[in-house]
């Protein structure tokens, strides 16, 4: 079948990708061979609207689509160089895997290179990638999952914590402290600039519910860890988007707490399946000490001088 490409840049196609990227989801058991819709939101309202990772969604996600107007595939820009490519199994070829990284190679190039994370077992990608003249790097992300129709063990935060949702506004500063102190321990307190505008993006993601925005409390009513996740009713799964504990507080159980409370949370909701993603070590432990399954994507690179 012919395939049109054209930039998503009306006013409604974030939302025809979001339905996308649920629709093949689900045809693809509930497994992230492309995005969890979660991921999208979060790219969204965080990395583009906080950090200015890329230009807006309007102007860099590309789609291929049916002569029906169907989507068939999405690509876009991530950010530092890499990219995300969706594509609905029933179109998924070589053919149009070529298509879309030659598209890509020719618009999406930062910083001399692209950067193409590949679960390992996509042979299918990787046979396209290695005649583009991509080469592979072992082991970048680790991406895991647990389903949540079993029992979960109790969340037993330490003594003196408070496992509860997300305040109000007035909750924000110590909100980003904490996130500053969980992310940016070994920068000096002075590199912080104060700035919690930042959160408000985080609660506008149209997956955003403050019931499942977690934190661990103090007696004094600081914020010393947190898990937000965002939950997707539509598939019955969740992501759990930002994950970290104020490195004070470290080494007394607090993630693990925090994370089971939200998974409990989850669970009432009716959710079924819920995934986090670590790249480093102290996430990776704590990650395998609540999931059950994981799954790898190498990086593919591709530099120009």
């Amino acid at each position: 079948m012919k395939l049109t490409q054209s930039l998503l840049s009306s006013p409604d196609d974030c939302w025809r990708a979001r339905n996308f990227l649920r629709e093949v989801f689900v045809l693809n058991s509930r497994l992230e061979h492309s995005w969890h819709v979660a991921r999208l939101d979060y790219w969204r309202w965080h990395f583009i609207a906080t950090c200015g990772v890329t230009p807006p969604f309007e102007q860099v996600a590309a789609g291929w689509q049916t002569e029906h107007g169907d989507l068939a595939a999405v690509a876009h820009p991530y950010g530092g160089g890499e990219i995300r490519v969706h594509i609905h199994p029933r179109f998924r070829s070589a053919e149009l895997e070529n298509e879309i990284f030659a598209y890509i190679e020719a618009n999406f190039v930062e910083q001399n290179r692209i950067i193409a994370p590949v679960f390992a077992d996509d042979d299918l990608r990787r046979e396209v990638l290695a005649s583009r003249g991509f080469i592979q790097r072992p082991g970048w992300n680790h991406h895991y999952r647990r389903d949540l129709t079993a029992p979960l063990p109790a969340p037993v935060p330490p003594a003196g914590y408070t496992l509860r949702s997300m305040g109000d506004e007035s909750e924000h500063p110590s909100r980003s402290w904490c996130s500053w102190r969980a992310f940016h321990s070994d920068e000096p307190d002075s590199n912080y600039d104060g700035d919690h505008t930042w959160y408000k993006n985080i609660q506008s993601a149209p997956l955003y519910r403050r019931d499942l925005d977690v934190v661990a409390a103090t007696e004094a009513g600081e914020i010393a860890g947190f898990c937000t996740i965002y939950y997707d009713d539509t598939t019955r799964s969740a992501v759990t988007v930002l994950v970290g504990v104020a490195a004070e507080h470290w080494r007394r159980g607090l993630g693990k707490a925090i994370l089971l409370e939200g998974m409990r949370r989850l669970q009432h909701l009716g959710c079924t399946r819920v995934f986090s993603t670590a790249n480093e070590d102290p996430a990776d432990a704590l990650y395998h000490s609540v999931m059950t399954d994981m799954k790898v994507t190498d990086t593919w690179l591709k530099r120009w001088d």
